[in-house]
């Protein structure tokens, strides 16, 4: 056979999920920690978004994190042990999946399509992750406070691109990679490197349409199966 008739098989599709507001059921555990670490509700809310960039991107540690929360909630100083408590009913809180979003995964699994985790997370998040049920769904989960990076950063994405580049021969092919995520500076920012990607409502929210229903047209747009 020619040159000119060879064709080359399209790589497989790679399906990539956030997960705060696309796989997790809610987006807001300010009760669930105020209910342990108690003080100023809104002042606990404020300083747990606040301060956790810099903690998603794994620039403070999870004893400085939570120590900031809890200052600004008018709590002086935290044991180790409340530290470690604070973070579980973090992960607890996250971890609770959204019923369309574990179906949705289920139906990918069962077809065998390749998924990957993206989040904007601490690295005791990442190590909460690996341990759910559901993660032997994922090839490969990044978390930007392993990596020292976050969406919509360019790096966090060239990480990812060089990641699933493995297994097509070291060829980066980001049209291959669809990519869902509940805020538009991330999506937008991985389009802008070519990646198939597309806005999840968040979950927990009054959207009229569930995320999880616009990724199935997506995909099936797409010719991957989910039946």
């Amino acid at each position: 056979m020619s040159k000119r008739n060879r064709r080359r098989t399209p790589p497989s599709p790679t399906v990539v999920l956030d997960f705060g507001g696309v796989l997790s059921a809610g987006h807001d555990p300010v009760p669930d920690v105020h209910e342990l670490l108690g003080g100023d509700l809104e002042a606990l809310g404020r300083a747990l978004w606040s301060e956790r960039p810099a903690y998603d991107a794994g620039t403070v540690s999870a004893a400085e994190y939570w120590g900031a929360v809890a200052a600004a909630a008018g709590i002086e100083s935290l044991t180790e042990e409340e530290v470690v408590e604070l973070q579980e009913a973090d992960n607890r809180y996250f971890l609770r999946l959204d019923p369309r979003s574990r179906a949705l995964l289920h139906d990918l699994a069962r077809n065998q399509v390749r998924l990957a985790l993206l989040s904007n997370a601490s690295e005791a998040f990442g190590e909460a992750v690996r341990r759910a049920d559901w993660f032997e769904a994922f090839t490969v989960a990044l978390i930007s406070g392993e990596e020292r990076a976050v969406k919509p950063d360019r790096a966090i994405y060239d990480v990812l691109l060089d990641v699933l580049a493995h297994e097509t021969g070291g060829v980066s092919i980001p049209s291959a990679v669809v990519f869902f995520d509940d805020r538009e500076d991330n999506v937008e920012a991985a389009r802008q490197l070519g990646i198939d990607a597309h806005l999840w409502p968040r979950n927990g929210e009054d959207h009229p349409e569930h995320g999880a229903d616009i990724a199935r047209r997506v995909l099936a747009e797409r010719g991957i199966p989910l039946d």
